[in-house]
């Protein structure tokens, strides 16, 4: 099958408007993978590049495998998604509508509570001067920005412990990315995330616990291991808090109508109680990170995980099933 590929190439790691975009390795290492699956690919580029390729770009292309993080505004990863669908181009992943509401975190935590799921107490303010007074949560409080990813806008000063350092963040937020930012209730003790891969039933893999600063208490992607302290691993992750985790998952992955993949990432708190925080319907393919190590939990290949996903694009488009599943279905529950 010919396969491209749409991406936004990250060139300047230090640029925090790039931070969602994906490295050269990380690119590569994904060619590579649905190419040793025996697939031709095509490097398309981003949404941008398709766009004004036309038609044309993607002609010869039987059906396109998207990582595009789109570059400003709360629907960007939207974009690679309208400019195919316009094109009338097939492509792995979900459509516009769910990559939109994904990224907006208020939008997904009404979404969450409409469902009956547990998440922190929050409020959204477009300035300082907007934060209520008394305020209505109970600190910390965690200040990030509505419509980014990738722990833009999240570092150890995120997490703040008064009036006066909450207002001080939430100016600085404001003004540097130029959007609403969320503040809601820091749930301190541990972080899970849970990937699901398929549709109709859409299948969840198990969860991972996310390594925290202990100083911070923030996961270590980033927090960036600020304190120097090494890391934190608070969960015992039994059957039970594993299961929360994935009912919730779920959830949110039917609601919002996502297909193929998807990413959700859960706080703990010390009595065992799981809060949403966020789905990514667009999740990060680095094979560092949570994908290769499901990889390593499950004993298969990145490029298993990654077949995984193609086949249930495929299957899903009406394809009939290419390959012989090679990842435990022991592992991936509906």
């Amino acid at each position: 099958m010919h396969l491209g590929l749409t991406f936004d190439l990250q060139t300047d790691p230090s640029d925090w408007r790039q931070a969602e975009f994906d490295p050269l390795p990380t690119v590569q290492a994904l060619q590579r993978s649905l190419e040793s699956l025996g697939h031709h690919v095509t490097l398309l580029g981003s949404a941008l590049d398709v766009a004004r390729g036309g038609r044309e770009r993607c002609c010869d292309v039987d059906l396109v495998f998207n990582i595009a993080e789109g570059a400003h505004g709360r629907c960007r990863e939207a974009w690679a998604p309208m400019v195919l669908e316009l094109f009338g181009v097939p492509y792995v992943g979900s459509d516009p509508l769910a990559l939109a509401v994904g990224l907006d975190k208020v939008m997904t935590k009404r979404l969450a509570a409409a469902h009956g799921l547990r998440t922190p107490a929050w409020l959204c303010v477009d300035r300082p001067q907007a934060l209520p007074d008394p305020l209505p949560l109970a600190f910390p409080v965690i200040v990030k920005p509505r419509y980014e990813g990738s722990g833009i806008g999240i570092d150890p000063s995120s997490v703040v412990r008064d009036a006066a350092a909450l207002q001080a963040r939430v100016a600085w937020a404001c003004e540097r990315f130029a959007q609403p930012v969320l503040v809601e209730e820091f749930i301190e003790h541990g972080e899970l995330t849970v990937c699901i891969i398929g549709n109709d039933p859409p299948r969840v893999l198990p969860a991972i616990q996310r390594p925290l600063d202990p100083v911070s208490r923030l996961s270590c992607h980033v927090a960036g291991r600020a304190s120097g302290q090494g890391t934190l691993a608070p969960l015992e992750l039994d059957q039970r808090l594993e299961s929360q985790a994935q009912e919730a998952a779920l959830t949110l992955f039917d609601a919002l109508g996502c297909r193929d993949m998807a990413r959700a990432d859960f706080r703990v708190d010390g009595q065992g109680h799981v809060y949403f925080l966020e789905i990514n319907p667009l999740p990060s393919f680095d094979p560092e990170g949570t994908i290769g190590l499901l990889a390593e939990h499950l004993g298969c290949r990145y490029a298993d995980l990654i077949g995984e996903v193609l086949e249930a694009a495929l299957i899903r488009l009406g394809s009939p099933p290419q390959r012989q599943s090679r990842v435990s279905q022991t592992a991936l529950q509906p």
